[in-house]
């Protein structure tokens, strides 16, 4: 067998065990069985003996035990138990390479795992893999076929293999942007893990923020329709309660809304005014929806929304998905508020941070005058810094930041504005949410990080809730440039790869319409003018599709050489002789020789040998002598060996 074939057997097998484990879903230990592939192809390239049947069916019996054990007790879940099951197999294939039809299983096993890998992951390397398992299966039927006509290393291969794979490519292609996309919510249990965030939940446990302010994982691509000066702050959802250890959102009020015009209305708008910001959302363990300032409408992929009278606006059942969506923000507009005593509320025993607050923000000043002071304060006397410490024993958090470490980060200094605020009698709540993130030139979107997770205070001044953050700047490190490239590409697979839509199909569909617009005659235009675009469209795929085929004919040479050896080899079955579609032109001539054809048969396969597989192209005196050589067999005028 060709070294060649045994290359990209060998390949596609570790392309589909690759394409399962980036994923990072794959239990490692489970899958230890699939290391024995390398192995297995060593002694396959040193054409060492291959397993018994006997061997490879305990072996498969063995990995359907691993399965079941996998599916019911060490993952639970079967999905990830039959791709754990793959590795295993191409590992014990890759001990039973016999025949061709074993090689077919390999290819076959592969691409299941591709399938199963896009539901794991959409990271842009699943493309870069997906793209090179389809040039190397190409590439292994046109061997495979050549390999059972027996002309393999005869001829050349490098161009059909090039035609083939290009219009696998095409035709993958049309086939990706014409099929009808279902909307996410009708799809099932997603596989994919969640980015594990913080501060997005109904309680989030004081100091939580500190050991995701280092991570730089991004959560989020955010592109605007317009220009917006920073600072940027992506509202996630407030707190209102804080019994001294951690936060919670007391809210009852929880109002679910229903889609209108393609969109949910959460106040009403004016679109010449608002922000339009498309969010691609990381699959993270939250399903809070983040917008600038005051978001007045969103447009997403779901049944409803959920907005609770802070502001906070949730996705129920969204799971650990990637998401796009878009909403709409008032920058301009003010989120009206009434007292209410939980967001007065403070824990026991905060008389010494009330002393303190008195004593910065004055006698005789407004609410927002004592509320701009302690901001101040607490951004100019405490240090930042993420190496916090567990307070001395009897003594609060806040009361050691404020009082003996002096040094936080932004939860001790929004908590600590909050209770401040509440104890000068000024209703106020913690919002956590994204601060910040960094502008993408290449694709001129923002990318925005775990550790741009931020809390900050708003407090209701004069029925209107502000926002103040009292934590001090932080110096950012620009990354390098390489990583703002890559990050555009992962933006551009998932905004035209994995988030391919139905509405993307029909902006394709309207901008070819588009240039059917007659412009000397506003008012006139084509009727059904998408529908003739579409049938043309249509038309120009399948008429190029044929040509390419017929090309690939041509080059063949399939037609009168071949026509004619197919009757030969109908006339070998009618005279009794046992031909299967197997068999190639060798063993047609080895096969004539035993039942006592003669020299014509031989000279009637060289001739259909050379002119199907040559380069050279039949004459007509070729042609004359090939089919009265056929003539000659059916007739029974030979020479007898």
């Amino acid at each position: 067998m060709p070294i060649l074939y045994k290359s990209i057997t060998a390949v596609l097998a570790l392309t589909g065990c690759v394409s399962l484990l980036i994923t990072g879903e794959m239990n490692l230990p489970v899958c230890v069985g699939g290391l024995t592939l390398f192995v297995g192809y060593y002694r396959f390239f040193r054409d060492r003996a291959q397993a018994s049947k006997r061997v490879a069916a305990i072996l498969a019996q063995a990995a359907l035990f691993v399965f079941l054990a996998d599916a019911l007790i060490i993952t639970g879940d079967v999905f990830l138990a039959v791709a754990h099951m793959t590795i295993t197999f191409q590992g014990i294939k890759s001990f039973d390479l016999k025949e061709p039809w074993d090689h077919l299983q390999v290819y076959f096993m592969s691409l299941l795992q591709l399938i199963i890998a896009s539901e794991l992951t959409r990271a842009l390397t699943f493309g870069v893999i997906f793209v090179v398992f389809m040039v190397l299966l190409v590439t292994a039927m046109v061997l495979s076929h050549f390999l059972k006509e027996g002309t393999l290393g005869r001829v050349r291969i490098r161009r059909p293999v090039s035609v083939i794979v290009m219009l696998t490519m095409i035709c993958t292609t049309i086939f990706f942007m014409v099929i009808p996309r279902a909307p996410q919510r009708f799809i099932g249990k997603s596989h994919a893990h969640g980015i594990k965030t913080v501060g997005f939940s109904d309680k989030v446990d004081f100091g939580a923020f500190g050991d995701f302010k280092l991570d730089q994982t991004v959560v989020m691509r955010i592109e605007m329709d317009r220009e917006v000066r920073p600072p940027y702050y992506f509202r996630g959802i407030a707190m209102d309660t804080f019994d001294g250890t951690s936060w919670r959102n007391t809210t009852k009020q929880i109002s679910r809304i229903l889609k209108t015009d393609n969109e949910f209305i959460i106040a009403p708008y004016d679109r010449a005014r608002v922000v339009e910001q498309r969010i691609y959302l990381e699959p993270i363990d939250s399903d809070v929806i983040f917008g600038l300032a005051r978001v007045t409408a969103v447009t997403a992929d779901t049944f409803s929304l959920l907005v609770d009278d802070a502001q906070g606006i949730t996705i129920p059942g969204k799971l650990s998905r990637r998401i796009k969506y878009a909403v709409r923000s008032d920058m301009a507009a003010v989120s009206q508020g009434r007292r209410e005593e939980r967001y007065l509320q403070m824990p026991r025993r905060m008389e010494k941070i009330i002393s303190l607050a008195r004593s910065i923000s004055g006698a005789g000043s407004s609410d927002a005058e004592k509320a701009s002071a302690l901001e101040t304060y607490l951004k100019r006397n405490y240090l930042y810094s993420l190496s916090t410490t567990l307070p001395p024993a009897g003594m609060s958090v806040l009361e050691d930041f404020l009082f003996n470490s002096k040094k936080g980060f932004c939860e001790h200094y929004a908590s600590s504005m909050v209770v401040m605020l509440r104890g000068l009698g000024i209703p106020s709540r913690i919002v956590n949410g994204f601060y910040g993130g960094e502008r993408n030139e290449y694709g001129n979107y923002l990318i925005v990080r775990q550790s741009d997770a931020h809390a900050w205070v708003e407090a209701l001044i004069d029925g209107q809730w502000r926002r103040f953050d009292p934590t001090p700047a932080v110096a950012q490190q620009k990354p390098p440039a390489l990583s703002h490239v890559l990050d555009s590409l992962r933006l551009q697979w998932t905004r035209y790869v994995v988030g391919f839509s139905s509405d993307d199909q029909k902006e394709i569909v309207r901008t070819l319409a588009s240039s059917f617009t007659l412009k000397g005659l506003p008012r006139l235009r084509f009727s059904m003018i998408k529908t003739v675009i579409l049938w043309a469209f249509a038309l120009t795929l399948v008429s190029l599709l044929l040509y390419a085929v017929s090309r690939i004919l041509r080059f063949k040479r399939y037609g009168f050489v071949t026509r004619t050896y197919l009757e030969f080899r109908e006339l070998l079955r009618r005279k009794g002789m046992r031909v299967t579609d197997a068999m190639t032109a060798g063993d047609l001539l080895k096969l004539s020789r035993n039942n006592g054809l003669g020299d014509e048969a031989e000279e009637f396969l060289m001739l259909y040998e050379s002119h199907r597989f040559g380069s050279c192209e039949m004459s007509d005196a070729v042609r004359l002598r090939y089919r009265d050589l056929l003539k000659k067999l059916r007739s029974g005028k030979f020479t007898c060996y």
